[in-house]
């Protein structure tokens, strides 16, 4: 009697040309994972190696159903009606449904690399041991090969194996191929290309479960480990992804969102996965499965619409439908696709998100919508989870299985929905929906009568969904008023804040002129060239009273120039002032432009301004002595008192007239919008009583009463609340106009409220955009602490070693406190990040100052004499300590001579000169490089802040911020001698020598 007989190559057929892909090959093997009652599968792909590692901590395979089931085509004792025994299953766990039904998703290995090294261990095995396999895949490729052919080594080992025992299983395999060749099954050139491959895997099991992170080891855990090496070369493409990476990478589309974590009422997953990428640095990796990558709850909850509901066993949707946020309905949608009767692909649910395209249509911040929108371009669709698990390829927004996107090119507003707008899930499950099952490519459903009934319903949900709440004038369904009326409210919205800013702007751009002006004037010395050039005008009108012969004229007329004298001064110092800036909120940067501009200005009001106020009495006090003039001094104060409250008058009456006129603008504005409204609705309800009498109602049997009435009631009702609502937003605008005295009897009104808490709203802002990237700094040098402790505690030992010699030896001295000064240091940059209890132990010492220079000539001595720059120092420099960490101090002067090597470079001074100074109140470091503008001189501080091409902004705030952490500050000083730039670390309590 005939017998089919099995060729290699059917594993082939069936594994590897059966996946579409690698991406589909991972998820089908986290499913795998998952029916093992995994709680997590990881995979680490090394790069370098080209090694694919994959472990979850699943109940893993004895021997036997290794031998039996993993080793065994079409396995088919995953359905409930086998003779066969079911697969293990842990009772401690609430039952989980098989995903994997077709036996051949382990053949999918074969996609990732053409060879792989199988772990696994069950707590059933009686041995207790681990079970390894090695599979070289391309044998299953060669012709004329039958699979009882092809040798599978398994071993069983007590520990993990190592690097020496792989090698013994390779030596099986190498040894079986061979045989083959020998008995001419296979070709020399086959038998040569395959045994070069199985010698190329060089991988030890044992050495990576040391190095590799995650739990999976297989001596306390069970579980089932792939070692696949080398990987398919197509596997670093579907990563990476295209240049554009505003489109999603193949692994991407196929593989994030493997469990429902999106919805705010999501199942907690039953398994987590995880995909570290180390793409070269060691120990530096990527996880694809980053959170930020994909969307969340929070995601979820601030999208503009909402639709969530059931399709019952007909096809028939019933649940709620939020517009806005603002709006639910409850909502039904009928399918008449199967007249009615029940559908063969059975009830299931629907949770989806939806965004607006454009801000100026949406209820999100920008920052929130740009966010989503970037989520939604590479990530957007509607994910379909079996059971909690994806089935693929189903939310890749690029396979249109509902006609979304191919509907919305022939008339965006009549289908509306895309999908790169909107993420959710439709949720089925293998006891309610058994007749959608998938394909063995994983590729989608099988496309049975229960597929094109479950496509047909959810086609039909959109189109009628989009006709009853997103779309205007004929077709739209009386829902939809609610979309219209508050996208237009936000449009509105947009459009004022668009004008708004566009007014702020410009007056923005005036107020950063001035300081910008007004800046380039002080570092030209203009503002007291300009009173000197004042001065001279005044000096020759006080001279007309030398040719004044009566003393009483010339005493009065000393009086009305001390007055014109005083009054030009005052207009020239109210000319250059700057009035704090009103109706906008300016930025930190120019807040802080103005807070520099305040000092600069005070510096002038209390320096020259009232120089040249004494100037003037000195004037008065020489001619009314050389003339023999006698002054009236009563008569010159009620003169200047009469000058300044003729000055306030003038001014209040300006200000008191534009506060009348402005009232007046207001009321009229407000009385001719209440005008406009009324008149609208006026108008509006008198076309509808006109049509009103052009309606036939008695001759018309098809006359529908109620809804003619409810027609009507809704047209006057629309017009009604356009009307209330603006009128109201009035009112509202103008009780929020108050004012009232603070403590000090001072008035504070709404507006200066407003302006400070913009203020306090831009401040806090920018420090929580500084504390997040100090908290991403501090994870990051988290992650390098952790990576490198071990080498940390070895450097350490050695520099306890190396100082027993030092002590010894006084040629190693040196040596030694470089060393360990050197550890200090970059444990000092390191320690910035790091919590106190971790840091390295180092203890406060008396540093001399001569030491700081000597350290300091070491590290730029070189660079120093490169760019011929001279570091020179002070005796009070020479004779001073410092008492604290090296590791504290150091970095600071490093960073600081760092900053002025660069500058110094960018100048076109001859002499290059940085100079170290010191006296009792602190150190100082200072050069002859290109000046700090004034209004830097705080800035530079900010976290951020740089000036430096491709500079990092960080080096002077992290410097500041760790000398405040021990009673130390570093600031901008007044240049000192010679130099354009000082900066200084006033200390507490200085040491001197």
């Amino acid at each position: 009697m005939a017998q089919f007989r099995t060729r290699a190559r059917a594993l082939d057929l069936l594994g590897r040309q059966q996946i579409a892909g690698i991406p589909t090959a991972i998820n089908e093997l986290f499913k795998n994972a998952h029916d093992a009652y995994a709680d997590n599968v990881d995979i680490d792909y090394i790069r370098k190696d080209k090694l694919f590692v994959l472990r979850d901590n699943g109940l893993g395979m004895t021997k036997d159903e290794f031998e039996s089931r993993w080793l065994t085509l079409g396995t088919e004792s995953k359905f409930q009606n086998s003779k066969t025994s079911l697969p293990p299953v842990d009772s401690n766990k609430e039952p989980r449904p098989i995903m994997g039904e077709k036996g051949i998703g382990r053949l999918a290995i074969a996609s990732i690399g053409p060879q792989v090294l199988i772990l696994t261990k069950s707590n059933k095995e009686p041995t207790k041991k681990i079970v390894a396999a090695f599979i070289n895949w391309r044998i299953f490729e060669l012709p004329g090969l039958n699979l009882e052919d092809v040798v599978i080594p398994i071993r069983m080992f007590e520990n993990i194996p190592t690097f020496e025992d792989i090698q013994l299983m390779k030596h099986d395999l190498i040894n079986s191929l061979n045989s083959l060749y020998q008995t001419e099954k296979i070709s020399e050139e086959d038998t040569k290309r395959i045994i070069s491959l199985v010698e190329d895997f060089r991988i030890s099991p044992f050495d990576l479960d040391q190095s590799l992170i995650g739990d999976f080891n297989l001596i306390d855990t069970t579980g089932t480990h792939f070692y696949i090496n080398p990987t398919d070369e197509s596997l670093n493409f579907d990563i990476d992804g295209e240049k554009d990476k505003s489109v999603s990478t193949k692994m991407e589309k196929m593989l994030l969102g493997f469990t429902n974590t999106m919805t705010p009422d999501h199942p907690i997953p039953k398994i987590l996965p995880a995909f570290r990428d180390y793409k070269g640095i060691e120990n530096t990796y990527t996880d694809i499965f980053n959170k930020e990558n994909f969307f969340n709850p929070e995601d979820f909850r601030i999208a503009d619409h909402h639709f969530s509901g059931e399709f019952d066993e007909y096809g028939q949707f019933s649940g709620n439908v939020n517009i806005y946020q603002v709006e639910e309905f409850s909502h039904k949608i009928p399918w008449s696709g199967n007249n009615y009767i029940k559908t063969e692909c059975g009830p299931f649910k629907l949770n989806v998100a939806y965004l607006q395209g454009e801000l100026k249509q949406s209820i999100m911040d920008a920052e929130n919508h740009s966010r989503l929108i970037a989520k939604t371009n590479r990530h957007g669709g509607l994910y379909l989870y079996k059971d909690n698990i994806r089935i693929l390829p189903y939310g890749n927004s690029d396979y249109d299985w509902l006609d979304i996107e191919r509907n919305r090119t022939k008339s965006a507003s009549y289908y509306f929905f895309s999908f790169r707008r909107m993420f959710g899930v439709i949720d089925i499950s293998s006891e309610l929906n058994k007749k959608l099952n998938e394909k063995a490519g994983r590729e989608g459903f099988i496309e049975n009568k229960a597929y094109r009934q479950f496509r047909d319903i959810l086609k039909n949900f959109f189109v009628q969904l989009a006709a009853d709440f997103f779309r205007e004038g004929n077709g739209a369904g009386p829902k939809s008023e609610t979309w219209v009326r508050k996208r237009e409210e936000r449009k509105s919205y947009y459009q004022a804040l668009e004008r708004r800013d566009k007014q702020a702007k410009v007056r923005k751009d005036k107020f950063q002129s001035s300081l910008n002006s007004f800046f380039e004037n002080i570092s030209k010395n203009a503002y007291g060239q300009e009173i000197d050039k004042l001065l001279n005008e005044i000096e020759k009108r006080f001279e007309r009273v030398i040719h004044i012969e009566d003393d009483e004229e010339a005493s009065q007329l000393l009086v009305d120039t001390e007055n014109e004298a005083r009054e030009i001064i005052s207009d020239y110092i109210n000319k250059i002032k700057i009035n704090q800036p009103k109706g906008f909120t300016i930025s930190k940067e120019t807040r802080k432009d103005y807070e520099a501009y305040l000092i600069e200005f005070d510096k002038i009001q209390n320096g020259k301004y009232r120089e040249a106020s004494d100037q003037i009495d000195n004037w008065i006090n020489d001619y009314s002595t050389r003339l023999q003039i006698e002054v009236s001094k009563r008569k010159r104060l009620e003169q200047a008192v009469d000058f300044i409250s003729i000055q306030a008058e003038k001014a209040s009456r300006q200000k008191q007239k534009e506060a009348k006129e402005a009232l007046a603008e207001v009321s009229k504005n407000v009385m001719d919008l209440a005008r406009e409204l009324m008149i609208g609705l006026e108008d509006k309800i008198r076309d509808i009583k006109d049509d009103f009498k052009n309606i036939e109602i008695n001759s018309s049997e098809d006359f529908d009463l109620v809804n003619e009435r409810r027609r009507i009631e809704d047209e006057i009702s629309k017009e009604r609340d356009k009307v209330t609502f603006t009128l109201e937003s009035v009112i509202k605008q103008l009780h929020e106009i108050y004012w009232n005295k603070d403590n000090n009897a001072e008035i504070v009104t709404s507006d200066q409220i407003a302006d400070a808490m913009s203020e306090e709203l831009e401040e806090l802002r920018d420090r929580l955009q500084a504390d997040v990237e100090l908290s991403q700094l501090g994870l990051a040098v988290g992650v390098i602490h952790h990576e490198f402790s071990s080498t940390v505690n070895s450097i350490r030992g050695s520099i306890r070693d190396l100082k027993a010699w030092a002590d010894v030896n006084d040629k190693l001295e040196n040596v030694y406190n470089n060393i360990r000064v050197n550890f200090e240091h970059l444990d000092g940059y390191l320690g910035l990040f790091t919590p106190f209890n971790r840091r390295l132990y180092r203890e406060k010492e008396q540093i001399p100052s001569n030491e700081i220079k000597i350290f300091l000539l070491d590290l730029f001595g070189a660079r120093l004499e490169r760019h011929n720059i001279q570091l020179k120092h002070t005796a009070g420099f020479q004779k001073r300590k410092l008492f604290g960490f090296r590791s504290t101090f150091y970095p600071v002067f490093v960073n600081i001579i760092d900053n002025a090597i660069h500058w110094l470079n960018q100048s076109n001074v001859e002499e290059k000169i940085i100079r170290l100074h010191a006296d009792d109140s602190g150190f100082y470091i200072s050069n002859n490089g290109p000046e700090i503008l004034v209004q830097d001189s705080e800035r530079i501080f900010d976290l951020g802040y740089t000036k430096k091409l491709n500079g990092r902004g960080m080096g002077l705030h992290i410097s500041r911020e760790v000398l405040n952490a021990e009673g130390y500050n570093l600031f901008l000083d007044s240049p000192r001698k010679d130099s354009n730039v000082t900066f200084k670390i006033a200390t507490n309590n200085p040491v001197n020598g």
